[in-house]
């Protein structure tokens, strides 16, 4: 039999072809080779499950596993279940590994053996590569700890891990689906020691169909059940109970979490994944996450910034020649802050006479 290798690589892939041959060329091209590459294709109904047959007849590495849709947390389980190596690294199937990822954390969690999980900065990229900006996060684990309670301070998918630390957590927990990673770190933190590297590990893609931006709300909730479970957990050294299919806002209550602090959250969450999703050219996506908020909160500054976000959208689209999208969220920008009305009117005249005349003289 063969010695295990000393990383376990897992990734959980639903419906992903679009990005995935990209993120997984990443993973197979790393400096450090010493890796299997777990993937759980999880009732996926494009060409996953082709394009993970066809890659791994050309590397043994790489151990694709089929079933049916169980969800993100209960397949990141498994693969961490089946995982041999000494480390486990995340990956995501929309993601872009850098060549000298796994190199440069192996070399750290060799020299520091009491991290038990490190991660570090990420690039921002939009659906077609290109850069959006870069996300740095605290590095020594006496800042880590200290803001990881408030807040996230890890990028899930640029994460190594030492295995031994994941099993004696129990692994992921399915009460906290879409912050199943939170709530872990939380628990991480109060027995081992947890680092960033400042180096960029990962080139993070914002795109419409991530699962972040499909399962917002229900990512807010379970981040704010974990909060609230760690500080009870500190307060009476056990867990409170947890509903097993997932946390959902009346779970919260029984947590002391109120509904205006639930509000709060999902407004701030809301508008700043949209004002993302514009930064990467998703406009519409970032059109329906402001329509969400709008059912969450209508006070005077909630509506103010989301017509600020959609002025931006129509920014973007006038530069990308899209005069009629850039219409429409003027539209939409002027419809929930009035005063923008005579912007609106003054850009849509602007447009008729330049794309107008275009439209008609197409030599101009």
């Amino acid at each position: 039999m063969s010695l295990p290798p000393l990383i376990s690589v897992v990734m959980a892939a639903l419906d992903g072809e679009k990005y995935l041959e990209e993120a997984l060329g990443s993973i197979l091209g790393q400096s450090f080779r010493d890796f299997e590459f777990i993937i759980i294709n999880d009732g996926s109904t494009d060409n996953t499950a082709s394009i993970l047959q066809r890659y791994a007849d050309l590397d043994a590495r790489l151990r694709p596993f089929h079933q049916r849709n169980r969800g993100v947390t209960a397949a990141l389980n498994m693969g961490c279940r089946v995982a041999r190596g000494k480390y486990i690294a995340r990956m995501d199937a929309d993601d872009i590994a850098c060549p000298d990822r796994f190199e440069r954390q192996v070399d750290f969690l060799e020299r520091h053996p009491a991290v038990a999980v490190l991660g570090g900065a990420i690039e921002l990229i939009n659906g077609k590569g290109a850069p959006i900006r870069r996300v740095r996060f605290p590095v020594e684990d006496r800042q880590i700890k200290e803001i990881l309670p408030p807040g996230n301070c890890f990028s899930h998918p640029s994460i190594m891990m030492r295995k031994d630390a994941f099993d004696a957590m129990g692994g992921y927990r399915m009460p906290f689906l879409h912050a199943e990673e939170y709530d872990l770190w939380l628990r991480m933190a109060e027995c081992y020691d947890l680092a960033n590297l400042p180096d960029v590990l990962l080139y993070y893609r914002i795109h419409a169909r991530q699962v972040t931006a499909r399962h917002l709300r229900q990512q807010v909730v379970s981040d704010l059940a974990a909060k609230a479970t760690a500080r009870i957990r500190r307060a009476t050294g056990q867990d409170p109970p947890l509903p097993a299919p997932g946390v959902n806002a009346d779970s919260l209550a029984t947590l002391a979490v109120s509904r205006d602090r639930l509000t709060d959250t999902l407004i701030d969450r809301y508008l700043g994944y949209a004002d993302l999703m514009a930064a990467a050219g998703e406009y519409a996506a970032a059109a329906q996450l402001l329509r969400e908020s709008l059912t969450v909160s209508r006070t005077k500054a909630a509506r103010g910034r989301i017509a600020e976000i959609h002025v931006e959208c129509a920014r973007g689209q006038y530069q990308d020649r899209n005069p009629t999208g850039a219409l429409l969220s003027l539209a939409r920008a002027a419809a929930v802050r009035p005063t923008l009305a005579p912007t609106f009117i003054r850009y849509a005249w602007r447009a008729f006479r330049k794309f107008g005349a275009r439209a008609v003289h197409p030599a101009v």
